[in-house]
């Protein structure tokens, strides 16, 4: 048997009967299929804090889900426990404070609020010319120029969060793995969780490649749900979250590391990476999609071919009336 859908059993409590009345399980069916036709391995849906359905393809025997750039925006919650904490002032300090023998972000005084909104200066670079095709994180930083000035537009990449991740080691004396599994992973119980080293094995990866589980991956939903807190506890300031979640002065499609979605019905916000893994929180709908893909993972099944807003109005769509 090659696909397999468990839906939990709704008729055990007068909850779970609410929300099954609240579901279009036609529409349930074909989000899934969907899913299914592009290369999907999992799929796991949370309504009103309650996880309603889980989806797996069986063929498909890699474990766990590796996160790409969803780690990104993990990245940015972790950096704002730095600064509920005191251990970073405001996002207006220049990162030439934390990374001094950053001699072009010096010089250009880029400041951590560039570097968390994607302004720094870096245009994208891709998999052939930027980050991911060096050994040592580090030292291709501390060496790159900007391509242009901070401030001035914004530009997606993978070297300002990486650059957010040492900063993130400099103000708080750990190691990124210690810190994140200290103040966000274990916290969340995302025990299966685990940042990964560059190929030099000297520096921690904080832009992607993170590894984990779905169910771990859907804690980070629920933090956001909660406004910052998890089983009773404040993990991260709910004025990060809410700061986070608001569209930057140069983009109206991205906060502090987090994609937000303005323009459709269903106002959300995202966690995505490739080829085409995806956490998308919808606060009106209190809905939360996760999407892993672990085994068709070569570009040219890459989400950037369908993403779109009929793939957002299909998730929206599973609830009834809305």
């Amino acid at each position: 048997m090659k696909n397999i859908l468990i839906i939990l059993q709704i008729t055990l409590s007068t909850s779970y009967i609410v929300l099954a009345q609240s579901i279009d399980q036609q529409q349930l069916k074909a989000l899934i299929q969907y899913n299914d036709s592009l290369y999907a391995n999992e799929v796991l849906i949370i309504y009103k804090g309650k996880e309603i359905a889980y989806w797996y393809d069986d063929s498909c025997t890699k474990p766990g889900m590796g996160t790409s750039s969803m780690l990104k925006s993990w990245t940015g919650l972790a950096f704002g426990t730095l600064l509920d904490q005191g251990l970073i002032g405001s996002l207006e300090e220049p990162a030439c404070k934390w990374l001094p023998e950053w001699k072009e972000g010096c010089e250009k005084n880029v400041s951590l609020r560039h570097l968390i909104t994607m302004t720094s200066g870096f245009n994208r670079r891709g998999g052939t010319k930027g980050i991911l095709a060096q050994d040592d994180n580090y030292n291709y930083l501390m060496e790159t120029r900007l391509d242009t000035m901070p401030g001035m537009k914004f530009g997606y990449s993978n070297e300002s969060v990486q650059l957010l991740g040492m900063v993130l080691e400099r103000a708080s004396g750990m190691d990124a793995q210690a810190y994140f599994k200290k103040h966000l992973f274990a916290p969340l119980g995302m025990n299966s969780t685990t940042l990964v080293k560059d190929r030099s094995g000297k520096n921690w990866v904080t832009y992607g490649g993170c590894l984990t589980t779905i169910r771990d991956a859907a804690k980070i939903g629920m933090l956001l749900r909660n406004n910052g807190q998890y089983n009773g506890i404040q993990i991260v300031s709910e004025d990060w979250i809410n700061n986070s979640l608001t569209p930057s002065a140069l983009a109206s499609y991205y906060g502090q590391l987090w994609w937000i979605d303005g323009n459709s019905k269903h106002f959300n916000v995202a966690a995505m990476g490739d080829p085409g893994v995806m956490m998308i929180w919808f606060p009106g709908l209190d809905l939360l999609f996760l999407r892993n893909q672990a085994c068709k993972t070569e570009m040219k099944y890459s989400s950037a071919l369908w993403m779109g807003p009929h793939f957002i109005r299909k998730i929206s769509e599973i609830v009834v009336n809305n």
